[in-house]
């Protein structure tokens, strides 16, 4: 009997014929879990980004300022100069960022205005509001 090593052209062929087929299968499962996976990265970025800037408020005891400037959000702090940006967070590029204001925390903790960030991709929103007493929470499909 000869000692067989290896493989032969059939058994790998049969193999990466296989492998192609899960993997055709699983693409769109893959694609939509990737989809997800970049909102809920979105969505975590905002919600640090603005404890951030709560956090340097209260730290620094001066007041930060929090703002959606294209998929961006971008943390400024007036030292006299006006707003300058020290922080940004990038948000991702397939994810829309809206804003409807420029919160204030202060160095007690609190926020004005109220603010409320939405966050849409084609198929998830999220909604991420500051209440006056600083407070951050996340409503929607994070």
């Amino acid at each position: 009997m000869a000692d067989r090593r290896g493989l032969t052209v059939i058994e790998v062929l049969v193999t990466v014929a296989l492998f192609w087929a899960v993997v055709l299968l699983a693409a769109p499962a893959l694609g939509s879990f990737l989809s997800r996976l970049e909102f809920r990265t979105a969505v975590r970025g905002v919600m640090s980004g603005l404890s951030a800037a709560r956090s340097h408020a209260i730290c620094g005891c001066e007041p930060v300022r929090a703002e959606v400037a294209g998929n961006r959000l971008l943390l400024s702090r007036d030292r006299g100069e006006g707003w300058r940006v020290f922080r940004g967070f990038d948000l991702g590029k397939k994810v829309t960022v809206k804003a409807n204001g420029r919160p204030v925390f202060s160095p007690l903790g609190g926020a004005a205005p109220l603010c409320t960030v939405t966050l849409r991709d084609g198929r998830h929103a999220c909604r991420v509001v500051v209440s006056l007493y600083g407070r951050i929470k996340a409503y929607g499909d994070p």
